[in-house]
């Protein structure tokens, strides 16, 4: 380029500048953009989101029931910062939960919104007043239009078309004021399906919550996490503890997408960071296995892969030196 040309567009970029606002056009070789992104310390998350969680975008977290989409985003809201607000219109959020899972309910702000219209005014309202905005969940919300009708009444494009009109809204206020906004989804069984290429599950609330997310996760069941804990009131020898939940990353647009792990997750403590660094050390290779005990080195660390979290637990020193070890092979990668 040359020094008239690049005088002419700095020219013409300072007219439009002084025109509307100042910083609406700029040159990203000058002034470059990159998207920030907060790590979660579990090392499986940070590796299916491409590096975390993006700041001041959407995020979509979609899910079977009981795979912990809930849990998730209690345990890591608070690492992307520090105000959050809890818009929850599942009447599910207490205290003594948010206390077992290891996060500070005085960080939270809950609300319980009556309409989607009413949700859409709360997060437009205070998005310039938090750093995180949680909605659990975008199912459960109901239009104004879907009160007044009947139950017979068909009202189900409703909540979509009031999302599709405000998403877009909402999203530019949070790049505005860099806060994240979270949306939780279930999964539902796709009962259109036209040909056998259509996709087994659909997120429900309309297209314009997929187009509009920059980060897309999905959360599936696959199998039940037993323990040898006997319950007195039943006749099992084993009880269910939690699931191993399959992650995959559907849509991200600040880094690599079509990423997916395993991890487990368990009643009452959720996705624990000791559980995550302990499969995902497993997975790497820095324990192995040596019949039925879980060696670091020549040391054994636990007998079976459900007791070497427990045992980090009581060694922090362990712990950050696995994560060390962890973070070392991940970037290589």
């Amino acid at each position: 380029m040359s020094k008239k040309e690049k005088k002419l567009i700095n020219k013409a970029l300072e007219e439009f500048n002084n025109l509307y606002a100042g910083g609406k056009l700029v040159n990203l070789g000058e002034h470059p953009r990159y998207p920030e992104k907060v790590l979660t310390g579990r090392p499986s998350i940070d590796y299916v989101t491409d590096g975390g969680f993006p700041k001041g975008r959407l995020i979509l977290i979609a899910g079977e029931k009981s795979a912990g989409k809930s849990s998730l985003i209690i345990q890591l809201a608070e690492l992307i910062g520090e105000r959050i607000l809890y818009i929850d219109t599942e009447m599910t959020l207490s205290t003594d939960y948010i206390e077992a899972l290891g996060s500070d309910p005085y960080k939270i702000t809950h609300a319980i919104p009556s309409t989607t219209e009413q949700m859409c005014d709360i997060i437009r309202e205070q998005i310039p007043n938090f750093d995180v905005i949680v909605v659990d969940s975008i199912n459960n919300s109901a239009s104004e239009e879907q009160i007044q009708k009947t139950a017979g009444e068909r009202t189900m494009a409703n909540r979509a078309l009031v999302l599709s009109a405000q998403l877009p809204i909402m999203v530019g206020l949070c790049n505005q004021y860099n806060t994240t906004l979270v949306v939780l989804s279930q999964v539902r069984d796709n009962m259109n399906k036209m040909n056998k290429y259509s996709p087994d599950t659909i997120i429900p609330g309309g297209n314009s919550l997929h187009h509009n997310s920059s980060l897309t996760l999905e959360l599936f069941k696959s199998s039940l996490q037993k323990s040898k804990d006997i319950d007195p009131l039943s006749n099992k020898k084993e009880s269910i503890d939690g699931n191993m939940v399959r992650i995959k990353c559907t849509k991200n647009k600040v880094g690599k997408v079509n990423r997916e792990v395993s991890i487990k997750f368990t009643y009452g403590k959720g996705y624990t960071e000791e559980s995550d660094i302990a499969s995902s050390a497993v997975r790497l290779g820095i324990l192995t296995r040596a019949g039925s005990w879980y060696k670091y080195g020549e040391t054994s660390i636990a007998q079976g892969e459900d007791n070497i979290a427990p045992v980090l637990e009581n060694n922090p020193e362990l712990l950050e030196e696995l994560r060390s070890k962890i973070e070392e092979l991940t970037k290589k990668e």
